[in-house]
């Protein structure tokens, strides 16, 4: 595993039934924190830090199971230890991975897939190098992407139509049609987020993962939906 950060530092807490108190080297692995050497090694999931306080001169990691650390952060080698965990463990992962119409274009319909997945897109490039939750969740709102999806099906349904009023509404009911799946994904991200939005600290990380959960289901709503949206588009009213 590639080391991103190390330093030396005090670990005070409780880990899986063993106590801790001394001054260990710690390093930040892919996706894992290690304290110690050898057999008596402490190892860290990035997953399994619900949360994390900060004070000065240290920071407390709140893991899942109830166990606790402290950190000392007395040199600025700690400190920058601390902060690479952190944004680590809060980095948003690449939520476009294993979607399957977002790669498959039938002939003919590149700019309307294009379009149709813009909103996707843009949440996607929003939040990407962003590792503050809280902020995530502000760029990635469900209003603003709810309100791009029906912009996008009122375009996707006019450049069909050639513009024409009546056409046009009819058009954009079908897709809706087509479309509820990705409303009830959006209605749950914006739960999620109300919750994100609330949770103390020491929950922050666990209640921000369970939030990341529900844009996945958005990301895979709309790449569900794309194929019905592609057909209706082709056969029009």
């Amino acid at each position: 595993m590639k080391r991103e950060a190390h330093a030396t530092l005090r670990v005070v807490g409780l880990r899986r039934g063993r106590e801790i108190d001394a001054e260990l080297p710690v390093q930040l692995l892919t996706g894992t924190l290690t304290a110690g050497a050898g057999g008596a090694t402490l190892v860290v999931p990035l997953i399994e830090i619900d949360g994390w306080q900060e004070a000065p001169g240290r920071v407390t990691l709140y893991l899942t199971g109830g166990d606790v650390l402290d950190l000392s952060l007395e040199t600025d080698e700690a400190r920058r230890l601390a902060r690479a965990t952190l944004d680590a463990a809060s980095a948003p992962p690449e939520l476009a991975r294993s979607l399957r119409a977002f790669g498959d274009v039938r002939e003919g319909d590149h700019a309307s897939h294009d379009r149709w997945f813009g909103p996707m897109l843009r949440a996607r490039a929003a939040i990407e190098g962003v590792s503050d939750p809280l902020r995530q969740c502000a760029l990635l709102d469900a209003d603003r992407i709810g309100a791009e999806v029906e912009r996008t099906i009122d375009e996707l349904a006019a450049v069909r139509t050639g513009g024409d009023p009546s056409r046009t509404r009819a058009l954009a009911a079908g897709i809706e049609e087509e479309t509820e799946a990705v409303r009830e994904a959006l209605a749950r991200v914006a739960l999620a987020a109300g919750t994100l939005e609330g949770s103390a600290p020491d929950s922050r990380l666990a209640d921000w993962r369970l939030w990341i959960e529900t844009v996945r289901s958005l990301f895979r709503a709309l790449d569900d939906a794309w194929p019905a949206v592609a057909r209706v588009l082709r056969n029009g009213v």
